[in-house]
């Protein structure tokens, strides 16, 4: 279900590239400003993690390693579990959005990195960041907004892959369980045949489908865990982000969300109780809910994202092949 709201309202077509170059320095410096503008506490810490230093692979290191990257190369930043932040840059405006997201990251790191939690609502204080950052340098930077507006253009195309993934990963389930755990080309290809040919996720099966197969058999497993992250995770800060561009106040919901994330344990009971302060979708009173009016309300407030996204100035930016 969650899914099909990204699937059935992404209606952006290219994934886009960047014009303006930005010098790295630049970047860390916009992010500093803009946690400020989110939480002054948030500036500090970006500010000491950048220098701290520790041992990791058993050599002392600064703790945020910068690596510029090709252009076009995937970006491979992370947080490690060991704690060590790993920065793939272009010196493009996506580097202030990836230096963003990432310490959005380290500041949630819990003591028990695989928890439920974790698993559940791991990008979803980072992407709300991201849908932030975007309107920070809209008001507070001269960049044409376009070029602001690239990331979250391909970030929702990416996170329409994954849920068409994840709708395609399901469909095997459900046809493997129909024919008595037999599953075979001719079972999934009448499956196709008979979808409706105009709907969308048709579409993404048929032009996608012969990649997510070679996903399972690369990964050997079902992947639809960690690309629910990002469903989840969009659909949630899209929800979040709607409450802060209504009342500011909400930032707070933020703050209290990227702390609880630092503190999770490894039993989800417990984790979900702790989130009864939020007003956070698909959770009440301590358990995982989906009602009708909870994918109403989602599926309004992503269409409101898509919406503001296409308002742009109408400058043509180069296309981009590869996803981020």
């Amino acid at each position: 279900m969650l899914s099909s709201i990204i699937t059935e309202n992404t209606n952006l077509t290219v994934y886009k590239d960047y014009e303006t170059k930005v010098p790295i320095e630049l970047s860390i410096e916009i992010v500093k400003n803009f946690f400020s503008s989110i939480n002054k506490e948030y500036a500090s810490m970006f500010q000491n993690i950048l220098q701290e230093e520790n041992i990791y692979d058993n050599k002392r290191m600064y703790s945020v390693q910068f690596h510029k990257i090709p252009k076009c190369q995937n970006n491979n930043s992370i947080v490690r579990k060991d704690g060590l932040v790993i920065i793939d840059y272009e010196e493009t405006l996506d580097d202030v959005y990836t230096v963003a997201h990432e310490f959005t990251h380290k500041f949630s790191q819990p003591k028990n990195q695989d928890s439920m939690l974790k698993q559940f609502l791991g990008e979803t204080t980072s992407l709300t960041i991201e849908f932030l950052l975007q309107d920070y340098l809209l008001k507070n930077t001269l960049y044409d907004e376009d070029e602001i507006k690239v990331r979250k253009n391909n970030r929702f195309l990416a996170v329409k892959d994954d849920a068409a993934a994840i709708i395609f990963e399901h469909t095997l389930l459900k046809l493997y369980q129909q024919n008595n755990g037999c599953l075979n080309q001719d079972i999934l290809l009448n499956y196709l045949d008979s979808m409706d040919k105009d709907s969308e996720i048709y579409k993404l099966f048929s032009k996608n489908g012969y990649d997510y197969l070679n996903d399972i058999v690369k990964n050997g497993a079902l992947s639809f865990p960690k690309r629910q992250r990002y469903v989840i995770g969009t659909l949630l800060a899209s929800d979040l982000h709607d409450k802060i561009e209504n009342d500011k106040t909400n930032i707070k919901q933020l703050v209290s969300l990227i702390t609880i994330l630092g503190k999770t344990d490894l039993t989800m009971d417990r984790d979900l109780k702790s989130l009864t302060t939020l007003d956070l979708p698909l959770i009440n009173n301590g358990k995982i809910e989906i009602n009708d009016n909870t994918l109403t309300n989602l599926t309004a407030c992503y269409k409101n994202e898509i919406a503001n996204l296409s308002h742009t100035n109408g400058s043509n930016l180069p296309i981009r092949t590869s996803k981020l």
